[in-house]
């Protein structure tokens, strides 16, 4: 696989735990560094037009061999991006990942956006990289770098010391407290991305399987997921689920810094309930990839 990666100067990562002056409160987090990893995922019907239809969201991997390189990754659900999966019918004839314009003036330019074309039809090449697991509700594919900066595109990776070790994985449960940011369809901008942050707690983590349709007519889909408490909708899905420590003390649940758990998967609607499919998917399937250059030595536990 040929890629291109981005030179990156690993001082300017900004960590979930750099708190700025104004991320005060219950939910100490950079919230700008989040923000910044935020991509909102649009599908491209037959005609050219693009509709929301969910999250991502980037990490960043160095590379064994070039110091200072980051290999960057998409991370989203699955059920947006293979219909096959959830015996569906395809919406879409492509996928568009929207990102923030690094320079924009409101007042001259019509739009603050530019996007980068992913594939999103399992019948024309599929490069998303899936689980081995075929009940994880994940999926991830590498993007070029080199475009992105081409493209003018202003992000942020998420980098693998973000990522949760084994062992405090085991010490969250049942009133962790969390938080997500995501695509809100109607309320999260026309000219510009805005991600809407939402705030909750785990509410279980069930040892067995929880079933849920993509669609109508769709398969039933046993996945496995933490259930969120949380007000999170469709477009949310995708989304990166934080753990964030309360503020000011020790927590009672969970390790003592934010660290990114999961991606969310199906919403509850009415319910304000969502599943989660853990990040530990992602961190096995990241080891399995064919790209061997990968520097995973941050998550070997």
């Amino acid at each position: 696989m040929h890629v291109r990666v981005r030179t990156l100067v690993l001082g300017t990562i900004l960590s979930l735990l750099c708190v700025s002056a104004a991320a005060q409160g219950a939910f100490p987090v950079n919230f700008d560094a989040v923000r910044k990893s935020i991509v909102f995922i649009y599908a491209r019907g037959a005609d050219g037009r693009t509709q929301p239809d969910g999250t991502g969201f980037l990490i960043g991997i160095p590379s064994k061999t070039k110091h200072n390189r980051k290999y960057i990754f998409l991370v989203t659900a699955r059920h947006i991006v293979d219909p096959f999966w959830t015996g569906c019918p395809a919406k879409n004839q492509g996928i568009v990942a929207r990102f923030n314009k690094k320079v924009f003036d409101p007042k001259t330019d019509e739009s603050g956006t530019v996007d980068y074309d992913l594939p999103g039809d399992p019948t024309k090449g599929f490069k998303w990289v899936m689980p081995n697991d075929d009940s994880a509700d994940l999926a991830f594919i590498l993007l070029n770098a080199g475009k992105l900066d081409a493209l003018g595109a202003d992000y942020n990776v998420i980098g693998l010391s973000e990522f949760p070790k084994a062992v405090e994985v085991g010490t969250m449960d049942t009133g962790s407290q969390i938080l997500s940011a995501g695509l809100f369809p109607g309320a999260s901008g026309k000219k510009r991305n805005y991600p809407i942050f939402k705030f909750g707690y785990v509410s279980s983590r069930p040892l067995e399987k929880i079933s849920f349709k993509g669609c109508p007519n769709g398969r039933e889909i046993a996945a496995s997921e933490w259930m969120i408490a949380a007000s999170l909708v469709p477009g949310n899905s995708g989304s990166p689920i934080l753990y964030v420590p309360a503020a000011g003390g020790s927590p009672s649940v969970g390790p003592g810094r934010a660290v990114v758990i999961g991606v969310q998967s199906t919403s509850f609607i009415g319910w304000d309930i969502a599943g989660m499919a853990p990040i530990q998917f992602l961190i096995d399937a990241l080891k399995i990839t064919d790209l061997p250059d990968l520097d995973l030595s941050e998550i070997t536990d």
